[in-house]
């Protein structure tokens, strides 16, 4: 379990205070429905947490008095719920696991069917999160995919794929995250579309790995944006055909290339690369060389950003968090049970991002501005 003390804030408490409200509230609810009770509005209190003092919150009543929410006298006993919701809010737990945390922290056994009703409040954020608006402006927009073992008639392996900005202004922000049964450029084709249809109109750069056609995509429905290959993806691409022993020297040899301070620095280090290697191996040689008019679109952007700008690295460090929290269940059960604990980390994530600015944005932003002036004149 995380330690609580960490995310000690005032954007941490409303986010208890909102799941705490959320929670008392499907609760009652529950209750209602199974004595046929009437609701009788809320009455306000305030509640010490770990995380500080949570003011007005807002808790539910029926008509006959007789709803007790599960939360208070637990706590009483000092008893902390700080477990509860980092466990059931965002932490990958499955349905019956979370009847179990319930009952051991509030010793008052919640049945599984209770406690997905509870959860299932999260969806209806997850919808608002997934039909918001979008800036009109982004410096880049990562595309990236994660897969994970997802069961329907049978487990199988299926990607979720995620596409985040870096805005205008120069913080990073998940633009959303997307389950498919394949990863193909037909997919990533709804994906921008649907970028487009919540409000992007002025990307200055797309960043993805290697799906065939995506920069054609990319292009038909954003004809002023420049694509960038990932190089981090075709780095591992051409190690895999190489032999054990030479992988090494091959990935210093292409790091080298690409953190190279300009364009031609870069094209001349590739030369000694491909003089160095394509006698050895040919074809993985050939194939990057023909890319190299992708792989080095980011040398066009300043070199403050450049380094936040070629790979999409980003996006494969949030992957790993959220693999990690996937990872206590063995496959989950249903589509919505992924979209969930996806959606969970990343409303964290954006909450975290919200006032970051990328590195070395302060240096270039008045070129940005130009940059989309002229691109968007």
């Amino acid at each position: 379990m995380e330690d609580i003390d960490k995310i000690v804030s005032e954007v941490a408490r409303k986010a208890v205070k909102e799941f705490l409200e959320n929670l008392m509230n499907t609760e009652r609810d529950v209750f209602l429905m199974e004595n046929n009770g009437q609701k009788n509005g809320y009455y306000s209190r305030s509640m010490k947490t770990k995380m500080g003092e949570i003011n007005n919150l807002n808790v539910p009543r029926d008509r006959n008095g007789s709803f007790q929410t599960a939360v208070f006298e637990p706590y009483s006993r000092s008893i902390g719920i700080d477990e509860l919701i980092l466990a059931l809010y965002s932490k990958g737990i499955s349905t019956r696991n979370s009847a179990e945390i319930m009952h051991t922290i509030f010793q008052n056994r919640y049945s599984s069917s209770t406690i997905s009703t509870i959860t299932e409040a999260t969806m209806h954020e997850v919808k608002m999160f997934q039909e918001r608006s979008l800036d009109k402006r982004y410096i880049a927009v990562f595309l990236d995919g994660l897969f994970f073992f997802l069961r329907r008639d049978t487990v199988e392996k299926e990607p979720v794929i995620f596409a985040m900005g870096i805005k205008e202004t120069g913080e990073y922000e998940i633009l959303g995250f997307y389950l498919s049964a394949k990863e193909t450029h037909n997919t990533y084709s709804t994906i921008i579309q649907d970028l487009y249809n919540r409000g992007l109109r002025e990307p200055l750069l797309f960043i993805a790995d290697g799906v065939p056609k995506l920069d054609e995509v990319t292009r038909k429905i954003f004809p002023r944006a420049q694509f960038q290959l990932c190089t981090i993806h075709a780095s591992r691409n051409l190690e895999a055909d190489v032999r054990e022993s030479d992988k090494n020297e091959i990935d210093r040899d292409l790091k080298a290339i690409f953190l190279s301070e300009t364009k031609d620095s870069a094209i001349s280090r590739f030369n000694h690369f491909k003089d160095k290697w394509s006698s050895k191996y040919p074809r993985p040689v050939y194939n990057m060389e023909k890319k190299l008019g992708y792989l080095f679109t980011y040398f066009q952007y300043p070199e403050s950003i450049r380094r936040s700008l070629h790979s999409s690295n980003i996006i494969e460090r949030m992957n790993k968090e959220i693999r990690r929290r996937i990872k206590v269940i063995d496959s989950l059960p249903t589509e919505s049970a992924a979209m969930k604990i996806i959606y969970l980390r990343i409303a964290e994530l954006n909450e975290k991002w919200s006032h970051r600015v990328i590195k070395g944005y302060y240096k270039c932003k008045d070129e940005i501005r130009d940059m989309f002036r002229e691109r968007y004149p």
